[in-house]
């Protein structure tokens, strides 16, 4: 849903909103896409919160979610400005399981046409580690100035 909601670009999620209403805003879309699901499927939003951070100097939105159990559930989203003015990023950092049954992460992103792309694990899942790799793959640190993706065979391997 929060992808869907960056991508159709309404609100600046950096300028426009205080914190107690984003907050607010983000507690009524867990509940009302949470009426979606049968009664015993939905999850309460227990530390569910936002706030306007940046990764490295980079200005984002940093969204905390429920604790992530599950595969491909996500512990944060991040909201931030894209390469032309009016468009925006969302990447999350997700919870996933090792071969070995061991918990794990992955950084991925939900691009402005709705596919999900991998940029392969990600850090321990916490706020500074996240917020730190995130500054690091968007200043194209690692040497090439563009983000790492894996392919997925979802997709056609794109």
């Amino acid at each position: 849903m929060l992808p869907a909601l960056v991508r159709r670009g309404r609100v600046d999620f950096l300028t426009a909103p205080t914190q107690a209403r984003l907050d607010e805003f983000l507690q009524s879309l867990w509940q009302s896409v949470g009426q979606n699901h049968p009664a015993g499927d939905r999850l309460p939003g227990d530390g569910l919160r936002a706030e306007v951070t940046t990764a490295g100097s980079i200005p984002v939105l940093l969204i905390t979610m429920p604790l992530a159990c599950h595969g491909a559930e996500a512990h944060f989203v991040v909201i931030t400005p894209g390469a032309e003015p009016g468009t925006w990023r969302c990447f999350t950092l997700e919870h996933t399981w090792t071969l070995e049954d061991q918990p794990a992460t992955v950084l991925a992103e939900w691009t402005a046409d709705g596919r999900h792309v991998n940029h392969g694990p990600g850090p321990a899942p916490n706020r500074p580690a996240f917020l730190t790799t995130l500054a690091r793959l968007l200043s194209g640190a690692d040497g090439t100035g563009q983000i790492p993706t894996i392919p997925d065979p979802r997709h056609g391997g794109e």
